[in-house]
């Protein structure tokens, strides 16, 4: 990431969590941007809170991408609340801790892996993050790196999410998060200072509560899903087709996501992660 001007403005903290339960509503009365036939609709699920555009700019291009091989930060305890710094309860942390983490010499290295992790899940999560290349237009970029201290977006890995008591969350078969902060992009550039953040992903290595290894054309869904929400696709569609539903659609990007996509990166950005 190449922006870094020099008063600290504050952040808006974003985290979704993605799974297979009931329809998310429509959070704004805009109507379906037009698109050529056949090329998919623009669905406005992709603004953020007030219908903020929320995104990258070239000047953070290309997108650094760490995928952790198999890394768990659950280990992590936060002693406010007696839990892991990576319970859902606590998302808003997640990008300092995780900053946190790749600054410390060695720490990172010392981790253990999650529970279920099995090597092809790192696979089907590259896989999926770098289906989205396809649909760039050129509009963005990014590449894998296999340095950690030097990322934008990192992805790690759970057992099975938990709430701040320890309790896991199964019943909605969440399968992902992503929290990100995001700054209003005009007070950057006008030479207003942000503390800049990863954005974190968090991948669940596990399905069911029987601790059996998520199937990889599973894991390959939801990492792909949940890299649309780091690049910028805040909401989620109606649609149950798109990947970028609470239902993960048919587990491949539809031309509706596509051309959300398109859109969202020729918008005039808000804010910026």
């Amino acid at each position: 990431m190449t922006i870094r001007p020099s008063s600290l403005i504050s952040a808006t903290v974003i985290a979704l969590a993605c799974h297979s339960a009931v329809a998310a509503p429509a959070k704004h009365g805009r109507a379906p941007a037009r698109s050529p036939a056949g090329a998919g609709n623009v669905y406005q699920q992709f603004r953020g809170p007030n219908g903020l555009v929320i995104r990258w700019v070239p000047d953070q291009m290309p997108l650094k991408v760490y995928v952790a091989p198999g890394t768990s930060l659950d280990s992590l305890v936060d002693p406010a609340l007696g839990a892991s710094y990576m319970c859902v309860d606590d998302k808003e942390q997640w990008p300092d801790v995780v900053a946190n983490v790749v600054q410390k010499k060695g720490q990172l290295g010392s981790l253990p892996q999650a529970v279920g992790y099995v090597p092809q899940h790192y696979e089907a999560a590259v896989q999926g993050i770098n289906s989205w290349q396809k649909y760039s237009g050129g509009l963005y970029s990014y590449q894998i790196t296999q340095d950690p201290t030097d990322a934008d977006i990192y992805v790690f890995w759970t057992n099975h999410f938990v709430n701040k008591l320890g309790l896991g969350l199964f019943e909605n078969d969440i399968r992902g998060y992503t929290a990100k902060r995001s700054f209003p992009y005009k007070a950057i550039m006008a030479g207003q200072r942000a503390q800049f953040r990863p954005v974190v992903t968090l991948l669940r290595t596990t399905e069911g509560g029987a601790g059996t290894p998520m199937r990889l054309g599973w894991m390959q869904a939801s990492a792909a899903h949940e890299f649309g929400h780091a690049l910028g696709i805040e909401g989620h569609s109606t649609n149950p087709n798109d990947l970028m539903s609470i239902y993960y659609g048919h587990g491949v990007i539809s031309a509706n996501d596509a051309a959300t996509i398109r859109y969202l990166y020729k918008a005039p950005v808000d804010y910026i992660p």
